[in-house]
């Protein structure tokens, strides 16, 4: 949407403002996340955590830097309802301690959904069965006009650059197209029995770059963690082996939590064998493989 020019010498606002003249009239790609959906949040602790105000959001003043969603000083909530997603966009290494815990969507949530058009996955390189199973995604507005298609293609593309390390300016980018639909007025979202009651999009969903496009990622807005999501569980783990071209990890679980007493996290600590602590997840043939330490499939996504 921008020339990279562009990007380094002007601001976000401005940015936006041009944004929004180029896609005066869009229809928004709109969709919301049912209750009882779960979604996985990953931090790296070098110190088990002992809040979960520490693996939650961050406060603003902890952001020092742009991100695909958020300016410096400003909290959002990434998470994915595909835990290899986790560890792939924190860039998890062999030896890294990482939290890893599990929110339970306690009401409907509407979410913008950026980023998902069938070409772009194609060029992210996501496999065409993960493509097909996102339909929802891929083609969320019934009729759509041409002029629609091509915005929304454009948009996407934005949305999905690549942005290499030390070149973060480029985030103004992404974060401009989600601010268009997040911070804006906008016209007042369609209430629906057994829908979302807010009537304001919660966040975003959009593609897993690390993962080529084949799982999806959320960012959610601060308000929102607090109102209609709720903490499940937590596992400590060490990091022991990650392949990015086999979009797999394996893990050694530490410790966990299902229980919580206000702000404090009531650990337990693992026991087990280490074999009976170890687990991969990886993606075969286009649906997410878990296996435990003893490469015995005990779950499929």
């Amino acid at each position: 949407m921008f020339l990279d020019e562009q990007l380094k010498k002007y601001d976000i606002e401005t940015l936006r403002g041009w944004l929004r003249r180029k896609v005066d009239n869009y229809k928004v790609a709109i969709t919301y996340i049912n209750k009882s959906n779960v979604v996985f949040r990953g931090v790296r602790c070098e110190l088990r955590p002992d809040k979960i105000s520490r693996i939650s959001y961050p406060p603003p003043e902890a952001i020092k830097t742009l991100g695909r969603l958020n300016r410096e000083g400003q909290s959002r909530f990434y998470c994915s309802p595909a835990p290899p997603a986790v560890f792939f966009e924190l860039h998890a290494k062999s030896g890294d301690f990482i939290a890893l815990s599990e929110w339970e969507v306690i009401e409907p949530l509407w979410m913008h959904n950026l980023g998902f058009h069938s070409q772009t996955l194609r060029q992210l390189g996501a496999q065409e069965r993960s493509i097909s199973n996102r339909q929802q995604l891929t083609n969320p507005i019934s009729n759509e006009t041409e002029k629609n298609k091509k915005i929304r293609h454009e948009l996407s593309r934005a949305f999905t650059s690549d942005v290499p390390a030390g070149k973060e300016y480029k985030y103004k980018q992404s974060i401009a197209i989600s601010e268009l639909f997040l911070v804006l007025p906008a016209s007042p979202l369609p209430q629906m029995p057994e829908g979302p009651r807010h009537d304001k999009a919660a966040g975003i969903v959009y593609p897993a770059l690390k993962l080529r496009g084949d799982a999806d990622n959320l960012a959610l807005l601060p308000e929102f963690v607090e109102s209609s999501l709720k903490i499940k569980s937590v596992k400590y783990v060490k990091v022991e082996a990650v392949n990015e071209a086999l979009s797999s990890y394996s893990v050694l679980a530490i410790a966990k939590a299902h229980g919580f007493s206000g702000d404090n996290i009531e650990w337990q600590e693992a026991v087990e064998p280490e074999e009976a602590r170890r687990s991969q997840i990886a993606l075969e043939n286009g649906v997410w493989v878990h296996r435990d330490g003893y490469n015995r499939i005990y779950a499929i996504r």
